[in-house]
């Protein structure tokens, strides 16, 4: 049984059936803002070509896919806000942004990474954004992450036809940067993440035939303070949120779950927790955790998992809903929220549960594939911010924020 009416039976996780054999991965090239026609691709054994995105959205894309069974019985979300929604307000439109990420380290400062070579800059919660960074074609940053107002680390990867994955660090809150510093030069580097100043990690998108990471115990200032390790021998990929707490535990997932101790020294890999595959992940501390994924092909959807024991078991989808879930935030064990979108459909929003994630209703319709959020406390209280892209003729960021959400 995968779940019961609440959605919250646990069962111990293990291979489904269609796993037990080897799972189809593919990297094709296609222009982005093509639909590729996947019902061709559909296989006689009833399972069906998932396909979870299309990196980078602008320039040379390519399809991130995977084969797995379509589970039976799903029930899908409302995407009608609900009557009980918080208060999200648009607070920005960035012109030709395509945001992956998003970092706020005051309730002030902000910094948001964007494809083209983009990174915009905030100093008053968001309302307004100064580009800070702009190196256009062929770099892509998919990841900032600041440790104040003044250092902030960003990732990703040059020229999409090759495989070179970077970071630049600046230390005057954005007005100069190092220049690139290859962390890997057979892959995609996503999102870097630090549990102190010292001990950081980033997790690559593609790195050749199996899953790559690169961790530094010594700050990452230089190329030579990262070491790659491969994360997961069996290849695939991993979806850009992944989860490092500050006792150095580490979550990742896509076509596998694993999970590290060590900061992402040394890996221990299994299935998917979802059936077709997962994406995001995220641990408010070392036991209440969630995945989420989503497909956009043979139908746009999205779903969610939860956990209570670290990962030793977890959930049946709680959330089943009509976009992928690509971010989730939880500010405490049990108030939180899952974003997603899919761009190509105009579609996409924020979820919000007050119950640990075992169930959720709609806080906001944006009609654009939310990527990236961020939460600072104030009091009491927290602020949280989302952000995203839509595309309306011509790709353009979006920033949403909550204030004064109660940790209830």
């Amino acid at each position: 049984m995968l779940e019961s009416v609440s959605g919250a039976v646990f069962q111990p996780r293990r291979i489904p059936t269609v796993m037990k054999s080897p799972f189809y991965f593919l990297i094709t090239a296609v222009v982005a803002a093509c639909i590729f026609p996947i019902a061709a691709f559909a296989q006689s054994n009833s399972s069906v070509r998932h396909v979870a995105s299309k990196v980078p959205v602008q320039g040379l894309s390519r399809e991130m896919s995977a084969e797995r069974a379509t589970p039976p019985g799903n029930r899908e979300a409302s995407s009608v806000v609900s009557p009980k929604a918080n208060p999200w307000k648009l607070q920005a439109t960035l012109p030709g942004a395509v945001i992956h990420d998003i970092s706020f380290p005051t309730a002030k400062i902000g910094y948001a990474a964007a494809e083209a070579g983009q990174v915009w800059k905030t100093s008053d919660g968001g309302a307004h954004w100064t580009e800070v960074l702009n190196l256009s074609y062929p770099w892509y940053w998919y990841g900032v992450h600041a440790f104040n107002a003044k250092d902030v680390i960003i990732s990703g990867f040059y020229d999409s036809s090759t495989f070179e994955g970077i970071i630049r660090w600046s230390h005057d809150g954005g007005a100069t940067w190092t220049s690139d510093i290859v962390v890997t030069s057979t892959g995609w580097v996503q999102r870097a993440r630090f549990a102190n100043r010292k001990d950081g990690l980033i997790m690559d998108l593609v790195d050749g035939s199996s899953n790559s990471a690169q961790y530094t115990t010594d700050g990452g200032a230089t190329a030579g303070d990262w070491t790659n390790v491969t994360s997961n021998p069996d290849g695939g990929w991993f979806g850009l949120e992944f989860n490092l707490l500050p006792n150095l535990h580490a979550r990742a997932s896509g076509v596998n779950y694993c999970d590290s101790t060590d900061a992402g020294a040394v890996w221990t890999c299994g299935p998917s927790v979802d059936s077709v595959f997962d994406g995001p992940v995220f641990f408010a501390n070392d036991k209440s955790g969630w995945v989420g994924g989503g497909e956009i092909s043979p139908k746009v959807e999205g779903w969610l998992h939860r956990t209570t024991d670290g990962g030793k078991t977890w959930s049946g989808r709680t959330l089943d809903d009509p976009w992928p879930i690509r971010e989730i935030r939880f500010v405490t064990p049990k108030v939180g929220w899952a974003a997603g979108g899919n761009v190509y459909t105009q579609v996409g929003g924020i979820y919000f549960s007050r119950n640990g994630g075992k169930s959720w209703t709609l806080d906001v319709n944006t009609g654009a594939e939310m990527d990236a959020c961020d939460s600072q406390r104030e009091g009491t209280k927290f602020q949280v911010w989302c952000a995203g892209y839509k595309d309306n003729g011509s790709f353009s960021g979006v920033v949403y924020t909550l204030k004064g959400i109660a940790a209830q």
